[in-house]
């Protein structure tokens, strides 16, 4: 895949999950800038190895985009056409411990970037990773229009959904001061190779793999779509392309219970781990589907099926896991 060509790209959070395969699909045609603190862990050794020869062009600055000082001195020196901020803190668990950390980093970031940008004359666009976690416990094919919905600040959980969606506004109003465009993708549930940190997918292939048992909150009835990385990635490219405004990036057509992604992850690994189940001590996300007309129209299709994307995400933990058991 091959959309974006010759473009100065800065990429904040480029050696996390999502980050290093969008940097391993511009690489070879782009001139890119990563900014990453490496908080989460680094992707960036399999970038090396991959790419040997079109890693060492990278240009790199490990930084904290709480420190508005150096990202901008970074942004400055770089003058990138094309900014991805992906850049953020996410996760339950972290949100749970640390509400401070993720709105400083989700919220005050995104404000010190879009500070930094908006008199740096090389910069023609930015795009911001949101979240669905924007729609609140129940989204069932809300079109980008819809209202958003935060619970109670005493649910800790939504101190990352309003950190996101804060920042969504601090780049829209960017943009009506700038004139830097800026496109808003709201992710739903992307899993594959090379993820970072938390998360169901990352969670029961990692256990299934060493036959640990696998957590289930609740009745394990919660519903998910789940969107595999090569199809997020071909959405950003499409909307960096062509697009302006917020998207839903998802995949509807592969919606399943918790319970049953942890048994079609225990069909495909031929795992002997039992399912246990785990009251939630927060708000229990019940239902999330995007819908994806409005990226449709730009020529978004997912095409990677959930079995497909398990199979692929388990043969690259399982090779991981011999060589960093």
């Amino acid at each position: 895949m091959t959309i974006i060509l010759n473009k100065r790209i800065l990429i904040t959070g480029g050696f996390g999950f999502i980050g290093s395969h969008l940097v391993e699909s511009l690489i070879k045609n782009n001139t890119i800038c990563i900014i990453d603190n490496e908080y989460r862990g680094s992707n960036s050794s399999y970038l090396k190895k991959q790419f040997p020869d079109d890693f060492k062009k990278i240009k790199y600055y490990k930084l904290d985009i709480t420190d508005q000082k150096k990202l901008k001195s970074a942004i400055k020196s770089f003058k990138p056409e094309i900014i991805f901020h992906l850049a953020g803190i996410a996760g339950v668990s972290t949100v749970m411990k640390n509400p401070m950390k993720v709105i400083d980093v989700n919220l005050i970031g995104s404000y010190n970037l879009a500070k930094s940008v908006s008199d740096i004359p090389s910069v023609k666009k930015i795009i911001y990773t949101s979240t669905s976690e924007v729609y609140g416990n129940l989204a069932f094919q809300l079109s980008e229009d819809d209202y958003t919905t935060q619970g109670s600040p005493y649910d800790q959980r939504w101190s990352y959904a309003t950190s996101k969606l804060f920042a969504e506004h601090i780049f829209v109003a960017l943009e009506k001061e700038s004139g830097i465009k800026v496109a808003i993708p709201r992710l739903f549930n992307i899993y594959g190779p090379r993820q970072i940190g938390s998360g169901a997918i990352h969670e029961f292939i990692k256990n299934s793999i060493n036959n640990k048992a696998l957590t289930l909150y609740n009745d394990g009835s919660q519903i998910r779509a789940w969107c595999y990385i090569d199809d997020c990635i071909k959405a950003l490219h499409l909307i960096t392309k062509k697009g302006n405004g917020i998207f839903n990036i998802g995949n509807p057509y592969e919606s399943l219970s918790t319970t049953s992604l942890a048994n079609l992850i225990l069909d495909i690994t031929k795992s002997k781990s039992k399912l246990i189940f785990k009251k939630l001590n927060t708000t229990d996300i019940r239902l999330r589907v995007p819908n994806i007309e409005k990226l449709s129209k730009l020529g978004y299709h997912p095409k990677f099926p959930i079995r497909m994307g398990l199979t692929n995400t388990f043969e690259w933990y399982s090779n991981s896991l011999k060589i960093n058991p």
